[in-house]
């Protein structure tokens, strides 16, 4: 079995991420909804964490027992023996990193890297989870011209504190 790179990601219902500095204030309050959103099982299948510099730096979790690949042109001040930084085009780098282990890939974001493994055609499920609010404005999840991929539906799961999550893989 091949290693999946699997998106993980919330959005605003009209599509951000964030908001145009990049804060995540927004997504806090369903932190302690005592909900997890499969975010127990979609960690325990992957072994490597796949994440751009600046989402690294602002949420600077060390990953323990994962390999984290970290794609900025700088390094952050926190290290670690798992973490590695990278840069440069990521269709090479992904090739260099299925040699590990035989678990999946968690693209965690931000926007800029998912583009570039959007236009790479190197992502294998969308986990998305939408969360009931507009923010009218931020960093959007797709922003560039993205070629076309279709979908195919495997799971939507709707959770008590509003949330509703889509699951797809690559036809």
């Amino acid at each position: 079995m091949d290693k999946k790179i699997i998106l993980y990601i919330a959005t605003s219902l009209d599509g951000f991420i964030a908001k145009e500095d990049g804060n995540i204030d927004w997504l806090t309050k369903y932190d302690n909804s005592g909900e997890d959103y499969g975010f127990k099982e979609l960690y325990e299948s992957v072994g490597t964490v796949l994440i751009g510099g600046a989402t690294h730096r602002q949420i600077e979790d060390p990953h323990a027992g994962k390999e984290v690949y970290i794609f900025s042109k700088k390094e952050p001040k926190h290290k670690a023996d798992n973490f590695h930084f990278v840069s440069g085009d990521v269709q090479t780098i992904i090739e260099n990193i299925k040699l590990g282990d035989n678990k999946n890939m968690w693209l965690v974001g931000g926007a800029d890297l998912v583009n570039q493994f959007l236009d790479a055609n190197l992502i294998d499920e969308y986990i998305v989870t939408i969360i009931p609010i507009l923010l009218g404005e931020g960093i959007a999840l797709f922003q560039n011209k993205n070629p076309e991929q279709n979908l195919k539906l495997l799971k939507i799961k709707s959770y008590d504190s509003e949330l509703v999550q889509l699951h797809y893989t690559k036809e």
